[in-house]
């Protein structure tokens, strides 16, 4: 079953004449780890912020989860992709004033008034990811490596099918990066639907499929074995 299907995307920025996408069309399987490889500015990135609704292409069909959210008004569209995807980012996006806990729990906290159900749901992903010994510590103590796991963690709150992953190890030594590519993988084997964009070979070639942007267009195929 398809759980994402992209149909003839097309983007351009109001600041920029060349289409970043052009007539992009994708299905991604439920459950399939999707590495998304090209040079900066190729429109991976662009990819994953149209999948996350933070930018709107300028033609095409999005469905995801068999639902159209090109046909949703904005507010129901936001609802539903909150609870379908999750982004990870490069630069972690922390709040540093927040303990590792707190930054967990954030997602969610304008949606509950269960706030001890979701302590507990945040604390049971802290310890997923090998920190719950880091509980109560603020982001400036912690490494990249511990940073990213619980952004990580942070992205699961919801328990969403879909993992976008933007660069996830691109501020990681290859230690911590292993370490990363390690826990997603356990995350995959959950059943999760993985988009991760990368430079790194290493980190493309865990994917089940890879696609290769470049000038806006899409060419697919597998790792390498």
């Amino acid at each position: 079953m398809e759980m994402i299907q992209l149909n003839q995307i097309n983007l351009t920025y109001p600041s920029s004449e060349q289409p970043i996408l052009n007539d992009l069309s994708i299905q991604i399987s439920k459950g399939e780890w999707v590495s998304l490889v090209g040079p900066s500015g190729s429109g991976k990135t662009s990819l994953l912020k149209i999948l996350s609704g933070t930018v709107e292409p300028t033609q095409g069909d999005i469905v995801i989860n068999q639902t159209n959210i090109n046909e949703m008004p904005l507010k129901k569209r936001h609802d539903f992709l909150r609870k379908q995807v999750a982004t990870v980012y490069q630069q972690f996006r922390l709040l540093p004033q927040f303990s590792v806990l707190e930054n967990v729990m954030l997602p969610l906290v304008p949606y509950t008034k269960q706030k001890k159900q979701l302590e507990q749901r945040a604390l049971a992903l802290i310890t997923e990811v090998g920190l719950d010994h880091r509980v109560h510590h603020f982001p400036e103590q912690l490494s990249g490596g511990e940073q990213q796991r619980v952004a990580i963690a942070r992205a699961l709150l919801s328990d969403p099918p879909i993992l976008l992953c933007d660069e996830p190890t691109g501020n990681l030594d290859s230690k911590n990066r292993d370490v990363i590519l390690e826990l997603l993988s356990k995350i995959h084997s959950t059943g999760k639907t993985i988009l991760l964009a990368t430079h790194d070979e290493v980190v493309a070639q865990k994917g089940d499929t890879i696609h290769t942007f470049h000038d806006g267009v899409v060419h697919t195929g597998a790792p390498s074995t």
